[in-house]
């Protein structure tokens, strides 16, 4: 049996080899998109701003069967204890929004991101739209228990809102007025849901301005992945 020559068997050995990191290089590239959405959805909620909840006004705040509070000026004390709850619950909204970056680091840690290259060509907001969708409720659930907890001296103000009112009521039937409705509200799920839609609108909004602030090319971010043949 012949030996062949090294020289001979050369060619054979590069191609083999050529072939070997063909596959290596090919490889991480849904990695890196994996990578990129996991990152920019991270980016986003860290770019939410902490006041993003400063704006609302008490009407928004108000529960729909509370919007009569804001009329209702003739009792003693009863706006100054609605401008302290409108205070607090802004007070907790700023708290928990500081807290919620470290709570998507962990959600979007868990994410198994399915067809990661289609997300990354898809809409300025795909991300956020995937990730809410895989892991929305394990989301909602950390931030309903933040929430809760931001928002209990609030809570406290809240009831005596309702007891000054139900006495209000009162008097005012005693009086002969026409009876204003009996309010027994709970405030949580209200400010619960106003919470949740408005930060994840603003998540999204945040993913579609990083994904389109413009990067220089070969800056080695991974934002660049996201500026190939974007749609809108």
């Amino acid at each position: 049996m012949k030996r062949l020559p090294i020289l001979a068997l050369l060619p054979v050995c590069l191609l083999l080899i050529g072939c070997t990191t063909t596959q290596r290089q090919q490889q991480p590239a849904a990695l890196t998109s994996e990578q990129a959405l996991t990152e920019v959805v991270k980016l986003a909620s860290e770019s939410v701003d902490a006041n993003l909840f400063a704006p609302l006004t008490l009407e928004e705040l108000l529960p729909p069967q509370a919007q009569l509070f804001v009329d209702l000026e003739e009792i003693p004390l009863f706006s100054d204890q609605l401008s302290l709850w409108n205070d607090q619950v802004l007070l907790a909204y700023r708290q928990v929004v500081l807290q919620i970056p470290a709570l998507v680091q962990d959600a979007v840690g868990k994410v198994t991101w399915q067809q990661p290259d289609q997300l990354v060509k898809g809409g300025n907001q795909s991300a956020t739209t995937y990730f809410l969708e895989d892991q929305g409720k394990f989301l909602s659930q950390g931030i309903r228990i933040m929430l809760t907890d931001a928002l209990k001296q609030s809570q406290i103000t809240w009831d005596l809102i309702l007891k000054r009112y139900a006495i209000w009521r009162e008097a005012t039937m005693l009086w002969g007025r026409a009876p204003l409705p009996e309010i027994t509200v709970s405030v949580d799920e209200h400010l619960f849901d106003l919470c949740i839609a408005t930060y994840y609108a603003e998540l999204g909004v945040q993913e579609a301005q990083a994904r389109t602030t413009p990067v220089p090319k070969g800056s080695g971010s991974f934002l660049e992945l996201f500026q190939q043949d974007v749609q809108p």
